[in-house]
């Protein structure tokens, strides 16, 4: 429902040529049974909506609620179970006290999502009561909800239960993120060494040589003393250069 009570409706333009319309009364019927499927083209994590502080409890609570609405159809989650205090589904209240953002603020949306506000709503529904909200808008078929943000701090609408305060959140990285960023770090102690000789240096120069071509791999406790065997023995350059890590074959 919108803010004023109204009725949102699942398909107020059904396809029409002149008042002839071009969908039999099945194929409409096909329209409202149709499950809703969630899309995550438009994620983002941006300050206050951030995933990185989350627990694996919540990520499963996350996985368990898209699947539980995975199984209803627009209708039933729109109109039927609107008010629902599980689902707590309802478009975002942009002039909530100490919200932190605004419409506007979405700016990696299509513009013409963006600018239509009274076609695509940003609404909420909620992972559970105690862990957050997931935020997004509904597709011009209304069974797709793009996922925009996900709220596991309740930002998105400040509850007087915390004061109206804004609790800070911690970006996510990927396992790739956190390497590169592991690799910046180092970079910038190795910068302060002025023995261009140090080991370091070139072994810094042969990563960044090969960046692109790099592969996140996870070694099992069985295989990591080997591992650490193997470079002991080869140098490091020779490895990479030689793609030992990625073909165990020629251990």
């Amino acid at each position: 429902m919108e803010k004023n009570g109204k009725l949102l409706n699942l398909n107020p333009d059904s396809p029409k040529y002149g008042n002839k319309s071009l969908v039999t009364r099945e194929q409409e019927n096909e329209l409202k049974r149709r499950k809703i499927t969630f899309s995550f083209s438009y994620f983002k994590q941006i300050p206050n909506f951030q995933v990185g502080a989350c627990s694996k409890g919540w990520h499963i609570g996350l996985l368990e609620r898209l699947g539980a609405l995975g199984k209803m159809s627009p209708q039933e989650v729109l109109e039927e179970n609107k008010g629902s205090e599980a689902l707590r589904c309802h478009p975002i209240d942009w002039g909530a006290k100490n919200i932190p953002i605004q419409r506007k603020d979405l700016e990696w949306l299509p513009k013409e999502i963006l600018d239509n506000e009274a076609e695509f709503p940003i609404m909420q529904f909620s992972i559970t009561k105690g862990t957050g909200r997931i935020v997004g808008y509904f597709d011009r078929d209304s069974s797709i909800f793009h996922i925009v943000l996900l709220d596991p701090e309740h930002n998105i609408q400040p509850s007087k239960k915390t004061n109206y305060q804004i609790q800070p959140t911690t970006k996510g990285l990927s396992q790739y993120d956190e390497l590169l960023n592991k690799l910046e770090r180092i970079k910038k102690i190795i910068s302060d060494c002025s023995d261009k000789e140090c080991k370091l240096h070139s072994h810094i120069s042969a990563i960044e040589e090969f960046h692109d071509n790099i592969v996140y791999l996870g070694l099992d406790n069985d295989f990591y003393t080997t591992y650490q065997d193997i470079l002991k023995r080869i140098p490091l350059q020779e490895i990479m250069e030689k793609g030992i890590l990625a073909s165990m074959d020629n251990v």
